[in-house]
């Protein structure tokens, strides 16, 4: 369940500022008549996520015992490739995340270009929920559940809060932190996910593989901070 907390408040949190940023935007280039383009994309996002997300995970769960396994080891390895490529993302972003969102809506200011883009916004974040999600078919359905839809809701209020009392928001700092609980949660995807398929060698396997991930990966996330601390000694 915790895990499931974890990965839907970090992708919930991500597409609720997208989507904050955007009408914020809108307001401050007095286009606020085109948020209701910006809802009916994030909504049509979430609806389409929703309906395939409980599709997939009902399928996945009816797969028999060793099938099962090799299908949550694949979306084990999925799952972590996809947070690696977050923090690659993000390792490697050298302007503001707020400034590269505002450039996108600059680009996007008529009905149909904010639409797909809220909608595009909102249905990545849902896709990656997805793949987790089904990462963790051998949990219970309703613990699995409860935990992204508190994650989910808890993001949305975090998001509301932070717009309505005008808090200036680093996107960066806290993709930061988030980033560096995921590369956690990453690397014990990559490692469970190998001893799927070769379940013999499950305790140095696992090890080895978690090690693999993490350790490049918090060189790549955390190469830039590291080289601003070196030069200022």
């Amino acid at each position: 369940m915790l895990s499931s907390f974890l990965l839907s408040y970090r992708e919930g949190l991500e597409a609720a500022l997208v989507i904050g940023i955007i009408l914020a935007y809108l307001i401050q280039i007095n286009r606020k008549e085109l948020s209701r383009f910006v809802y009916i994309g994030a909504v049509l996002g979430a609806l389409i996520n929703i309906i395939g997300g409980v599709i997939g995970f009902k399928e996945a769960k009816e797969l028999e015992e060793a099938s099962e396994e090799v299908f949550e080891g694949i979306m084990m390895l999925t799952a972590s490739g996809l947070i690696a490529y977050f923090v690659v993302w993000i390792g490697n972003q050298s302007r503001n995340i707020s400034q590269s969102i505002k450039e996108k809506v600059s680009k996007s200011t008529n009905s149909a270009g904010l639409m797909t883009l809220s909608f595009i916004s909102v249905f990545r974040e849902g896709l990656e929920l997805a793949i987790f999600t089904m990462s963790n078919i051998g949990a219970k359905s309703t613990s699995v559940a409860l935990g992204s839809m508190s994650g989910i809701v808890i993001a949305i209020a975090t998001a509301v809060v932070i717009f309505k009392t005008a808090v200036k928001l680093n996107l960066k700092i806290v993709f930061k932190v988030f980033g560096i609980v995921l590369i956690f949660v990453g690397a014990e995807m990559f490692g469970e996910g190998l001893v799927k398929f070769f379940p013999s060698a499950e305790e140095p396997l696992e090890t080895a593989g978690m090690l693999l991930f993490a350790l490049p990966s918090f060189y790549v996330f955390l190469k830039s901070d590291l080289s601003k601390y070196l030069k200022k000694i």
